[in-house]
């Protein structure tokens, strides 16, 4: 248990003083008038199992010879229920109420104590030696509420900053509207925006700023991978077009080396139908597919697979804690021909799912990324700002079910255009609250 001593100049002062310093948990054991205001004595961790009430106590003396009985801890209810009238219509003051509080407790105590004295003490079958606070369920209840005050207080601040920045750089807090339309995150939004001078007065040209910086930011491959061949292996979670993205590179390089320079290997034991997709992508191309249980297979077929140029592997949707993850991590290290993992993420996919794919995956010592259903996606902020978060280069982008057509080297303007696209095909529903609980306190962040 933590106790302090807090001086303020009234009680509402005190609590907040005690609040901020040890949480809304502290309960207050005493408080009595100085020189200064009011002094209170707080503690946190309190447990009243472990100050049990004696009967042999005497009551404490005060300095003038009067007796004071020793103080029970308050709780902020205390001081926070709004004070009752009594019977002649005078209203009593917190302290007051306080104080009859502790004159029943203590006659109550006196009570029972006569009857324990009078009454042989039995153990009660299955009793518990814990002690529950009787006000756990009132601290949790103010716990909620000063939660939302808090929640409400940012709002607030945030509007009004907000509303501040927009008066003063009108430019620049229109083209975070846009950034946020986007469906760009709120940190690379304002990134983008404090690129733009702060005295800039055209919004176009603001805007088309904005856009270069954020084409310049996505990362992209230099030189094709497919043209020294190896050993790729295509990873990401379920769902994402892994097995037709392989499909679509072996059929790429198939027509430019011919179909015996490449084999494709299904290690997807998870998946119903799996493997018989990439059976008949294989047979459609004329390539052979080989199945792997465990990554040992994986790196035995890879081994007697040297005379092709390019091996495919495509790999089970992975989560957390999956040991999918670990075997791929190992074929990474193979000495022979270690094993190149590509991520592949959906671009219809909400940013969070696509952020926590890119953390999980991050472990692996990714050669870049496939980004796929780009026809399904409704915005494509998300999977711009992921990208340029983790700098994985991206390598093709993939829009449709053909087989190889829609399979296309990555362009990072391209794929900028193509999100303004469908911003403005979407109408903009952010209002400017939640604009501001976005971007929260935006001044401070833009300068």
């Amino acid at each position: 248990m933590q106790i302090k001593r807090y001086t303020a100049p009234d009680m509402r002062q005190a609590l907040k003083m005690v609040r901020d310093e040890q949480g809304p948990d502290a309960v207050i054991l005493s408080s009595q008038q100085v020189a200064d205001g009011l002094e209170v004595v707080a503690a946190v961790g309190y447990d009243e199992s472990l100050m049990p009430y004696s009967t042999d106590k005497k009551p404490v003396e005060r300095a003038g010879g009067e007796q004071r009985r020793p103080e029970q801890p308050v709780s902020f209810l205390d001081y926070d229920t709004p004070p009752q009238p009594d019977a002649d219509g005078r209203v009593k003051s917190p302290a007051a109420m306080a104080a009859e509080r502790d004159q029943d407790v203590f006659d109550t105590r006196k009570d029972t104590e006569k009857r324990a004295r009078s009454t042989p003490l039995r153990p009660a079958p299955g009793a518990s030696a814990a002690t529950v606070p009787v006000d756990d369920a009132s601290l949790l209840n103010m716990r909620d509420e000063i939660n939302a005050l808090r929640r409400m207080l940012e709002c607030q601040l945030s509007s009004l900053a907000w509303n501040d920045f927009s008066r003063k750089s009108p430019v620049r807090a229109d083209l975070l509207r846009n950034l946020i339309h986007l469906g760009l995150s709120p940190q690379l939004a304002q990134e983008l925006a404090a690129r733009v001078p702060a005295d800039e007065r055209d919004p176009v040209r603001a805007w088309r700023q904005a856009l270069g910086e954020l084409a310049g930011r996505v990362p992209v491959a230099k030189a094709d991978p497919l043209e020294n061949g190896g050993a790729i292996a295509l990873v990401g979670p379920t769902g994402v077009g892994k097995t037709t993205t392989i499909a679509k590179l072996a059929a790429r390089y198939a027509h430019r080396f011919g179909s015996e320079q490449v084999a494709m290997i299904s290690a997807d034991d998870s998946r119903v139908g799996a493997r018989e997709r990439l059976f008949t992508y294989g047979r459609m191309l004329n390539i052979p597919v080989y199945v792997a249980g465990c990554a040992e297979e994986v790196s035995r077929h890879i081994a007697r697979l040297d005379h092709a140029r390019l091996v495919l592997v495509d790999t089970a949707g992975t989560g957390r804690n999956d040991h999918h993850l670990e075997q791929i991590l190992e074929l990474t290290r193979n000495p022979g021909r270690p094993l190149l993992p590509y991520l592949v993420l959906a671009a219809n996919a909400q940013i969070q799912a696509l952020e926590e794919s890119a953390m999980l995956f991050g472990s692996l010592p990714l050669a870049g990324l496939i980004a796929t259903k780009l026809d399904e996606a409704a915005s494509l902020g998300g999977l711009l700002s992921v990208m340029v978060r983790h700098q994985h280069p991206l390598v093709f982008s993939s829009s449709g079910q053909d087989v190889p057509q829609n399979l296309r080297p990555a362009n990072a303007r391209l794929l900028v255009k193509r999100a303004v696209e469908l911003m403005r095909s979407e109408p903009r529903r952010m209002d400017i609250e939640s604009l501001a609980q976005h971007i929260g306190e935006v001044q401070y962040a833009l300068g």
